[in-house]
């Protein structure tokens, strides 16, 4: 979908969400520009919402560009050579060996090596194989972290789990169950913690109230700063994992 405007014309695409209460825009390297808004929400505003927001939309389009140009952001689709997991500290080199056999298989040949081999003509098998090991490592890594935030904080839950979600960075269930997004192991360390915290401490109060964002407060006094963060996080994760959508 496109609008006219004295300038060009602004791509986006809008997305109805039923958990939104107000429209809003999302700008990513390998989505482009996304307009959600809620259920009942007045499409015909969108156009000027849009318009609204050129001069920011243009410019962040501008950063992606130069990012692109200089090769220091992954805005691509194609498999990986190197991931980048900032939010435990690792990074990992990628190789791949194509070979007649009936299952991709993904194991680790030295320290920050991995090698991902079997029948490589299926893309879609390689990224989920790598999506696989990534999921896996998450477990290794993000569950102690979880584990030590709570228990220095003096935080209980039921059960913890790392799951792909398209929109939700971490969740947590009326009976203490927390789950992460694997995707996390791309955010910068301060907003992997914000997030762990900010699940936590919905075990106390299950809502988003006044209450609640004290509670997050304490263990987190920039978390006003991490939230605005957040909602541009998704620029720290690889084009090739969003593709698997």
């Amino acid at each position: 979908m496109t609008i006219a405007s004295p300038g060009q014309e602004i791509p986006y695409t809008v997305r109805v969400s039923r958990r939104a209460k107000y429209a809003r825009l999302k700008i990513s390297p390998h989505d482009g520009l996304v307009v959600v808004v809620p259920e009942h929400f007045d499409r015909k505003r969108v156009p000027g919402l849009v318009e609204s927001r050129r001069e920011w939309i243009t410019k962040v389009q501008g950063s992606f560009e130069r990012r692109r140009l200089e090769g220091v952001s992954d805005t691509g689709r194609s498999l990986p050579s190197m991931m980048e997991l900032n939010g435990i500290g690792e990074s990992w080199r990628v190789s791949y060996r194509d070979e007649s056999r009936p299952r991709l298989t993904v194991r680790e040949v030295s320290e920050g090596a991995l090698l991902v081999s079997g029948p490589l003509s299926d893309e879609a098998a390689c990224r989920a194989a790598l999506e696989h090991w990534l999921k896996r490592r998450a477990g290794q890594r993000l569950m102690p972290q979880l584990e030590r935030l709570a228990s220095i904080h003096g935080f209980t839950y039921s059960s913890a789990a790392v799951r792909k979600q398209r929109s939700r960075w971490g969740s947590c269930s009326s009976k203490g169950r927390i789950s992460l997004n694997l995707k996390l192991l791309f955010l910068p360390p301060l907003l992997v913690r914000y997030i762990m915290l900010h699940e936590l401490c919905h075990t106390r109060h299950m809502n988003h109230s006044r209450r609640y964002w004290g509670e997050v407060a304490r263990f987190d006094p920039d978390y006003a700063e991490h939230d605005r963060e957040m909602r541009h996080a998704w620029r720290f994760v690889p084009g090739w994992l969003a593709a698997g959508q």
